[in-house]
């Protein structure tokens, strides 16, 4: 095997042609260089130098060899370079869970601001549900999840990262549309699309809204997410009841209007991580996400 050392001796002389200029940029006397230029021609069975009393030229295979090892050499700076990067998180990669609602409003922003700051970092996203993302996260498949409930778990950190309140999402046509404000009572008999108990967080907060104020809402319609919910409001199925950051889709036939109601009718999501999480990349940048949350 090279001995990169050898390298490094034999590249000083061939690039000075001279043992003695060499011998001064590499910081040793010309004996130990002599030294180590032989036991690479002795390794390689060829000779590289030819070295009268007045100078050093190269054979066709040191002027070959030459140019490879300076490529050798360039290639293991970068690997060098490359591996410290690493260690200290500056080059690496992330992975981020989220729920959809979080990339409405919250996360895209954040995502521009890490890519900018960090720019050698791969940040790669997975949407899933918030059960999921806890489990991946507690077996170290993602460093971060976006979720809308705190886990009990002892291995994870979690923090608040939005609390926004709820709107009405009506059709434009409708009666109610020409409302500065609603209340959760003028949805009493009203054609509305409902959150389906697969999205448990919202259905569980807004039928249990419903039922303290005694609305009774005449569900038309039960969906999964929020983006099929403001489509079927489009084409004036029903009144919906949605996140406020869902107000950034601007469809053509939904107006969006503020709930006045004295319950806590919140949309809240936590980011939660591993208090053990080891990955440099994620520590890295970990500090400048949680800098520009604002809640």
């Amino acid at each position: 095997m090279l001995n990169l050392n050898q390298v490094r001796c034999f590249i000083a002389v061939a690039t000075e042609l001279s043992f003695r200029r060499a011998a001064h940029s590499l910081h040793m006397s010309q004996p130990p260089l002599t030294r180590q230029i032989q036991l690479l021609e002795q390794y390689l069975d060829t000779i590289l130098l030819i070295r009268d009393k007045r100078s050093v030229t190269l054979t066709a295979a040191g002027k070959a060899f030459y140019q490879e090892a300076l490529e050798l050499i360039e290639h293991i700076h970068r690997i060098e370079q490359y591996t410290r990067r690493v260690a200290s998180g500056e080059v690496g990669s992330v992975t981020i869970g989220f729920v959809a609602n979080a990339f409405y409003h919250f996360l895209p922003p954040i995502l521009s601001i890490l890519k900018d700051e960090f720019p050698f970092i791969n940040i790669s996203l997975q949407q899933s549900t918030t059960f999921q993302q806890v489990e991946a996260v507690i077996n170290h498949q993602i460093d971060l999840g976006i979720v809308r409930v705190v886990p009990d778990n002892d291995a994870l950190d979690s923090t608040l990262c939005v609390d926004e309140t709820f709107v009405a999402a009506v059709p434009r046509q409708h009666p109610l549309a020409s409302r500065a404000s609603l209340r959760l009572k003028d949805f009493d008999n009203q054609s509305t699309i409902m959150y389906s108990v697969a999205w448990k967080p919202f259905y569980d907060l807004l039928t249990h809204a419903f039922e303290v104020e005694q609305v009774k809402p005449e569900y038309v319609q039960y969906e999964s997410n929020t983006v099929n919910i403001l489509s079927l409001v489009n084409v004036g199925f029903g009144l919906a009841v949605v996140p406020q950051s869902a107000s950034a889709f601007k469809l053509d036939n939904v107006k969006y209007i503020p709930l006045e109601t004295e319950q806590n009718l919140s949309n809240h999501m936590y980011i939660i991580h591993r208090k053990d999480n080891d990955n440099e990349a994620f520590n890295l940048i970990k500090k400048t996400l949680f800098q520009h949350i604002v809640v």
